[in-house]
């Protein structure tokens, strides 16, 4: 897992997660509960598009194995950021959730869809089918919110189970970065989880600041997946120039 020293090692190199940092700040002192307006989404949305922008300086132009999943992690914060502008206004719900659905494929294709890891892809389906037991959406939601639900718990699956082959047989930076996406991704169950049980079964105290944190955090951890450590990155480049002597 990332340790605290680890995280503020990433903000400090370059400064390069400080905007995101900064930008939930904003959002929890001046954009939560906001009535909706330009101005909401742009404090709704400002952390995501931070996320978008680093891991696309980061190797989002590299034509590596490492270049495509950053490709595929973008794509994700960039439907998750649009997800968000929809949802300010309630009357667009629908594709909000659309979008977000978008963003678990984009994310699951990151994490590759595989048929292994059955003992975790339980963990996160069963789970999921007693919560819906739980909903009680009404019209086309009844069929959505269920397909939905099947879509968030396979990108859960497949970033846990990318974690755990991560930690039989990865080096330590790599294990590192799959352990930051696989709790992103259960941030991120969790996070909608919230939400979908204050819409369709009952109030959630402090609704607004459970589910946007959760929900932060859970892009943040998918987002640090993409991102080396200071040491990773000054020994991946040390080994590039002993190859190259």
């Amino acid at each position: 897992m990332i340790s605290p020293a680890d995280l503020m090692k990433r903000v400090g190199v370059g400064g390069r997660l400080v905007p995101f940092f900064k930008s939930v700040c904003v959002y929890f002192v001046a954009g939560c509960g906001a009535t909706p307006s330009a101005t909401a989404v742009a404090a709704k949305c400002a952390p995501i598009l931070c996320l978008l922008l680093v891991v696309l300086l980061h190797h989002g132009s590299a034509i590596t194995p490492q270049g495509r999943y950053a490709r595929r992690v973008a794509c994700g914060l960039a439907l998750s950021a649009l997800g968000d502008a929809l949802l300010v206004w309630p009357q667009h719900f629908v594709a909000g959730m659309a979008a977000f659905a978008a963003a678990h494929v984009a994310y699951i294709a990151a994490f590759e869809l595989r048929a292994d890891a059955a003992a975790l892809a339980a963990l996160c389906y069963l789970p999921t089918a007693h919560y819906l037991t739980l909903l009680r959406p009404a019209g086309a939601l009844r069929l959505l919110v269920p397909l939905y639900a099947a879509l968030l718990a396979t990108m859960a699956w497949r970033a846990t189970a990318a974690a755990a082959a991560a930690a039989a047989r990865a080096p330590a930076p790599r294990r590192r970065r799959a352990a930051a996406a696989a709790a992103g991704a259960v941030l991120f169950l969790l996070s909608d989880a919230l939400l979908g049980y204050s819409l369709f079964a009952g109030p959630v105290p402090y609704k607004q600041v459970l589910v946007m944190s959760t929900y932060y955090l859970g892009q943040l951890g998918i987002a640090l997946s993409v991102l080396e450590t200071p040491a990773a990155a000054a020994a991946a480049t040390a080994a590039t120039a002993a190859a190259g002597r």
